[in-house]
């Protein structure tokens, strides 16, 4: 048994797990590389949310050992002129629709080269219109764990679809306007705020001195842990994706006050 083909690949999809869909690509690529190690990263994404299956993809790949493929399906598209692409960058592989998916990912690296799947001798022989993820993404994924270049998937492209990163806006000398970005499975909202763009726009030493505005509510300091909350307080800390979170200790930060990706808020350093 060779390094080669023992390869890990990821799955990440919004596929959900009441349905055969995951496990048939689990058994199309076990098929084609018996000795693969396959493992989820999540099938919970919301339904169609690429920018979701973006940030969740962004916040685990550079954690698995280098070699490892990233297979990667939240397709809205599937069936309609949206290319299938694979990369490879200096430690991963990716195989995912061209429609964004890999956005943040890919934002994150220096040097990268992406190939068009093309070629029919890696895909299934019978190709649907409605699952590319068995058909197309999973014998992709197999083939390269079994070493196969990938530049013999197809041609290289240069024009990927890749979506722009949130960033907080500057609005004066001390006030930056942050979105929500993602909200996690206890409704944590992570915004697009990290510590070193509040340091670049007022300086170190700012945890103390903040006021966050959102709705009507008021947030007067950083906490360190989710637990640090009174019962029904919203309260903000870093957390483990380095991003500023709202949260309610043993609560629902989205539910409760209703917030919603995509929502503002102003962060003030008094």
């Amino acid at each position: 048994m060779t390094k080669r083909n023992t390869k890990i690949i990821t799955l990440t999809s919004d596929f959900g797990l009441d349905n055969w869909f995951v496990g048939t690509m689990k058994g199309v690529i076990k098929n084609i590389n018996p000795n693969a190690e396959i493992i989820d990263i999540t099938h919970a994404i919301r339904r169609f949310n690429i920018r979701k299956g973006a940030f969740i993809l962004l916040n685990s790949y550079q954690y698995f050992p280098e070699g490892t493929i990233h297979l990667a399906v939240v397709d809205p598209g599937v069936g309609a002129s949206r290319r299938a692409i694979a990369v490879k960058n200096k430690r991963y592989y990716f195989v995912a629709p061209d429609n964004g998916v890999l956005s943040y990912a890919l934002n994150q690296e220096q040097e990268f080269k992406i190939v068009s799947i093309e070629n029919p001798k890696y895909m299934l022989e019978q190709v649907s219109s409605t699952f590319h993820g068995r058909d197309i993404f999973a014998p992709a994924a197999a083939h390269l764990s079994l070493g196969v270049e990938l530049e013999e998937f197809g041609p290289v492209i240069n024009d990927p679809v890749l979506f722009e990163k949130s960033f907080p806006k500057k609005i004066s000398a001390r006030e930056l306007i942050g979105h929500i970005i993602f909200i996690d499975h206890f409704g944590n909202c992570i915004t697009d705020i990290t510590m070193k763009h509040i340091e670049e726009t007022v300086g170190k030493n700012a945890a103390n001195r903040i006021k966050i505005k959102i709705r009507d509510k008021e947030i007067r300091k950083f906490s360190n842990t989710y637990s640090e909350g009174k019962e029904n307080e919203l309260i903000c800390l870093f957390g483990s994706s380095g991003y500023l979170e709202f949260s309610v200790n043993k609560g629902n930060a989205n539910k409760q006050f209703t917030l919603e990706e995509g929502g503002e808020f102003i962060l003030k350093v008094l």
